[in-house]
């Protein structure tokens, strides 16, 4: 259970008004359904599929170059069919194996409460986020929800933020915003944005990489996150 926090509300705690978070590894616990529904779409072309811990050391990535990743000899023409039976596979028996980190809901319900501005920034096709947002109970705290809607630039590259994030909240500077991520991925978009970072270590992420990039804060679980933006 969510230790109890006593804050004042009156005075102000952070820098920071708007966090950006990812989702898988972040928010929710994923793994298990990606690492499932890989296996089962290599298991579909009858093919061997990759070790676990293979498949989950691409989570972050996009899903055409995690395929590439996994299966050097896909052909390009193949991709799609690959991505739509995955996607089959995630809608009908993945999304039973989501959950939400522990604390999650509540620090979202503190920052809402201090006024921040909440957004996710994910490389999931977006009309998943969505969903799982829903599923998932916690999609009424964002002000802002980005995901790959078959024209999105994906995370490391900054254009989303360019391009979407900062016409929206454009009295906000880039010192006010904060992201939230467990991957390399997340931290290099943040870099390429010129925002801050906050590798959320208990994710799927690589220890190594991830803190070669120098992240501003590292957070073991996601109610640490209470300290540095309340």
């Amino acid at each position: 259970m969510l230790k109890k926090y006593n804050v004042d509300w009156k005075r102000k705690m952070s820098q920071y008004k708007l966090i950006i978070f990812d989702f898988d590894g972040t928010l929710a616990i994923t793994h298990n359904a990606i690492i499932s529904c890989i296996t089962k779409t290599f298991e579909k072309f009858l093919l061997v599929p990759p070790n676990p811990d293979v498949i989950q050391s691409t989570i972050g990535i996009n899903l055409a170059q995690t395929f590439q990743i996994l299966h050097p000899a896909l052909e390009a023409t193949e991709i799609p069919l690959w991505l739509e039976t995955y996607r089959y596979y995630y809608r009908t028996e993945g999304e039973k194996q989501l959950a939400l980190f522990s604390g999650t809901k509540e620090i979202l319900q503190l920052a809402k409460k201090a006024e921040l501005s909440l957004g996710v920034i994910s490389n999931k096709q977006l009309n998943f986020v969505n969903l799982f947002l829903e599923r998932l109970t916690i999609y009424s705290f964002f002000d802002l929800i980005i995901g790959d809607d078959g024209e999105m630039v994906q995370k490391p590259d900054p254009t989303v933020f360019y391009s979407i994030v900062k016409p929206l909240f454009p009295e906000l500077n880039n010192s006010e915003v904060l992201m939230v991520g467990d991957t390399a991925v997340d931290l290099l978009f943040a870099k390429n944005a010129q925002i801050d970072a906050c590798w959320a270590a208990y994710g799927y992420g690589v220890r190594d990489e991830c803190v070669s990039l120098e992240p501003t804060f590292v957070i073991n679980n996601i109610e640490e996150l209470f300290s540095i933006i309340i």
